[in-house]
């Protein structure tokens, strides 16, 4: 059950939004020249709800465990009936192809704009409310998604508190599919929801992160702008369990390069292609 409060927490947080919007423009940006133009790729999403609630997370997480930490910032859109976490990237990225799906061309000037909206955070996860299920669209070589029941975290609330936005946030902890996690929830703001799947807390958690520091979302920032809560739609997303999505991902980081090229001998056989694996650090151990 989603509970909602009329209170403003909009001018408390003003200043923490800047963090937002400064950090998209501090990256290199890509350009890319030249006289071409190519097809734009397909483009359909269903509108499931509307969002009243917008919370900002500065989300970082361990890609490859030889390399710095990845640092993106990711949006929890609350509506009445779903909730949506996803890169912001994302929402802007998708906002362009939205446009660029009417064209017959797109050229060097519309693919810098979509380069440069590239998401570092790639699950997309609604959570449904009245069915108490999620639905992620998650990509390995593709784009796949899959929906289960609500996990349910076994929380441990805990007598520490600490201040997260002008909010005073009260501790939790959990173990979910192999990590331990410290969670910080504000009762104040007495919402159901929180990044990624975690949920069930009294209050909206504003942080989170696991024991080892592989993944850590830090609330910076809210507003109350009502946008639309879509979910992508397109025939070649291809539809599968949670269980089989994780056989594909393990598998295209052991040997992506099955997967992007193909090699024949004369006879027609396939030429087994092998590459350098790719990092394999889910957040879902289990």
């Amino acid at each position: 059950m989603l509970i909602t409060n009329e209170k403003n927490y909009d001018n408390r947080n003003l200043l923490h939004l800047l963090f937002l919007f400064l950090s998209f423009f501090s990256n290199a940006q890509i350009s890319v020249s030249g006289n071409f133009s190519m097809k734009p790729d397909s483009y359909e999403a269903m509108v499931i709800d509307s969002s009243y609630q917008n919370i900002y997370y500065k989300t970082e997480f361990v890609k490859d465990p030889k390399k710095k930490n990845l640092e993106t910032t990711c949006v929890l859109q609350i509506g009445k009936k779903y909730s949506k976490f996803s890169d912001f990237n994302v929402l802007r990225k998708d906002s362009l192809m939205e446009k660029y799906s009417h064209l017959e061309k797109i050229g060097a000037k519309e693919l810098s704009e979509s380069l440069n909206l590239a998401e570092k955070w790639k699950s997309v996860l609604i959570k449904n409310f009245p069915e108490n299920r999620i639905t992620v669209q998650d990509k390995a070589n593709i784009m796949y998604q899959y929906e289960e029941e609500q996990p349910s975290p076994d929380w441990k609330l805990e007598n520490e508190t600490r201040e997260i936005l002008g909010y005073v946030c009260n501790k939790a902890t959990a173990k979910y599919r192999g990590r331990k996690y410290t969670a910080w929830y504000c009762k104040e703001i007495p919402i159901n929801n929180g990044p990624y799947i975690f949920q069930n807390l009294p209050g909206l958690i504003l942080e989170i992160e696991d024991t080892k520091e592989n993944f850590h979302f830090t609330a910076v920032g809210m507003d109350k702008k009502a946008d639309k809560i879509y979910l992508r739609a397109e025939k070649r997303i291809l539809h599968v369990t949670r269980e089989q999505f994780r056989k594909a991902l393990q598998t295209y980081c052991d040997n992506p390069g099955f997967f992007h090229g193909k090699a024949y001998n004369e006879d027609g056989s396939q030429i087994a292609v092998k590459s350098a694996p790719l990092p394999y650090s889910p957040i879902e151990l289990e």
